[in-house]
């Protein structure tokens, strides 16, 4: 059996969930703390989120002895890790489960602070703040072009490894909150392909800054055509949550 976790961090000061030679990263600092408190093992991820991404729903399993109740288990570990990365649900599960290959979907929200007024202290290390004049109803018809199945090859960047570029989208979404301060976007696919989210952000707020839905949905109707450029910064997206299950696809 493996142990599952459920894993949330504040990727402000991590070089990014894998790990790496001399840097900090939450594989790093989860294979350390595990490993001390549990004996000999290996931590597996999910997602490969980049630095300054920040995870409510991580999915990690851990291939080792676990002598810890499980109960008593997050807590135990959570008293161990420092306080930018915490520990969640722990359940066991059958040695054939894979983060990764196991998973049915993933769900991810996008943050942009909206106005010209200084952002309160530390909103600026979850949103990307964003002055010039947006339209609402061509950043939701925007969001809306992205349903179903699509050729997603325009929207990621160089050093994706996937096998294919189609993916489903069923979740794309924009919401306003906070007297229309805060704007988020929510997105559910059953995959997603290197910076695709960061990259898709940013065509529908150049689609609403320019009040022109057509570009991004030439680059979906031709993906081959080229590749859009840009993409909004990391700061702003979270890894919400991921099922294994294929139910609950609806809901954040």
């Amino acid at each position: 059996m493996l142990m599952k976790m459920i894993v949330s961090y504040d990727g402000t000061n991590f070089a990014g969930f894998q790990q790496q030679p001399g840097r900090r990263t939450v594989q790093g600092v989860l294979q350390e703390v595990l490993q001390d408190l549990l004996g000999p093992g290996l931590v597996m991820g999910a997602s490969r989120t980049d630095a300054g991404v920040h995870a409510r729903g991580q999915v990690i399993t851990w291939q080792g002895r676990v002598p810890i109740p499980l109960e008593r288990l997050a807590t135990v570990i959570n008293r161990r890790l420092p306080s930018d990365v915490q520990v969640g649900q722990c359940e066991w599960v059958p040695n054939e489960f894979h983060p990764i290959r196991s998973a049915h979907a993933k769900y991810y929200s996008y943050t942009i602070a909206r106005g010209s007024a200084p952002l309160w202290p530390g909103l600026t290390r979850y949103a990307y703040p964003v002055a010039q004049p947006l339209s609402w109803s061509h950043l939701n018809e925007a969001a809306r072009l992205l349903l179903g199945h699509h050729d997603f090859w325009a929207f990621r960047s160089e050093g994706s490894s996937a096998r294919t570029t189609i993916r489903h989208i069923f979740l794309s979404r924009w919401s306003m909150l906070d007297h229309g301060t805060i704007w988020r976007y929510d997105v559910g696919a059953n995959g997603f392909l290197y910076h695709m989210v960061r990259i898709l952000v940013a065509a529908m707020l150049y689609a609403a800054e320019v009040q022109d839905v057509g570009p991004l949905r030439e680059a979906l109707v031709h993906p081959r055509a080229r590749k859009w450029g840009g993409l909004v910064p990391a700061q702003g997206l979270v890894l919400e949550r991921i099922v294994y299950n294929g139910k609950d696809r609806a809901h954040v």
